[in-house]
């Protein structure tokens, strides 16, 4: 049920958003961030993640009516998942613990996948005309 992937997908994104915005390093540490003395990137990168576990949160109340906002948290979780393995395989970022942000990554392209297969076996509500 597309509900409960939703509701999962932003209860993760929410915490991860909050231990970035709130730049509680040993958390950071625990999920895979790398060290930085700029927490700036990552608490902006928080910030972006509040907002999209709030939206796909709310999307989850009324998935049918939500299939545009499903969509941008999709492309969203993307872009964020090519960029993490731009960073880390080619540019050679350092992260202290690969394996837990590859998982983390895993994890949205799962969420991604949950989504996308909804809103191609689901049609778009109607909108009742007044005209």
């Amino acid at each position: 049920n597309v509900t409960w992937i939703l509701r999962v997908d932003g209860v993760f994104n929410l915490i991860s958003g909050l231990i970035l915005q709130l730049y509680l390093r040993p958390a950071l540490a625990l999920i895979g961030w790398p060290e930085t003395d700029v927490p700036v990137y990552a608490m902006v990168l928080g910030s972006a993640l509040i907002g999209l576990s709030l939206a796909v949160l709310l999307a989850a109340n009324h998935p049918e009516r939500s299939r545009d906002t499903i969509l941008a948290s999709m492309i969203a979780k993307t872009l964020a998942g090519v960029s993490i393995i731009y960073a880390v395989y080619f540019a050679g970022a350092m992260v202290p613990k690969l394996g837990l942000l590859m998982a983390a990554v895993g994890l949205q392209v799962l969420f991604v996948v949950g989504e996308g297969l909804y809103l191609l076996s689901s049609r778009p509500a109607r909108v009742a005309s007044i005209v």
